[in-house]
């Protein structure tokens, strides 16, 4: 049988305690940031008097959210410039996908990189000012992870809003 002293033991604990403290505080942190983001998103969404279908949000940070009764789009981007938005997508005839890029040089390769990605709404008055949604910034975020992908989906999903 094995024994184990109690001092060992309790100095073990104090370590594993030690060890698993910072991610369960980091964990308790996320929980409650997204709440936080739930809680915003459906204020956003009552205020407007929508019920999204669809909506999604990425990188704690962006959420967008789709109601095709009323065919309104919102939007909420969080953190340091917090932005709610709400699109009637009766106004707008056409959307498309703007990127930002630049191009770098490594030894004798040539690399893109992306530095902005937004769906852009055009205006069925061409005389109104177009709206831009802002779904990646290069500056924020070192990499992407699939936003462009995710705006050629949310463009297809309000496309078929617009011909409707």
């Amino acid at each position: 049988m094995i024994t184990i002293d109690s001092a060992a033991l309790i100095v073990s604990s104090f370590y594993f305690s030690g060890f698993v403290a910072p991610f369960a505080i980091h964990s308790y942190k996320i929980k409650n940031y997204k709440h936080e983001q739930d809680v915003n998103f459906e204020a956003l969404s009552e205020e407007s008097h929508t019920h999204p279908e669809k909506s999604q949000r990425w990188r704690n940070h962006y959420q967008l959210g789709l109601d095709s009764a009323n065919k309104k789009l919102l939007y909420c981007r969080y953190g340091h410039y917090p932005t709610q938005t709400v699109i009637n997508l009766e106004d707008y005839n056409k959307v498309s996908v703007q990127e930002k890029f630049h191009h770098v040089q490594v030894n004798k390769e040539k690399r893109t990189i992306v530095d902005y990605v937004a769906l852009q709404f055009h205006p069925k008055d061409s005389k109104g000012p177009s709206k831009t949604l802002e779904i990646y910034d290069g500056n924020m975020f070192s990499d992407l992870a699939g936003e462009r992908v995710l705006a050629k989906k949310w463009k297809g999903l309000i496309e078929s809003q617009l011909t409707a």
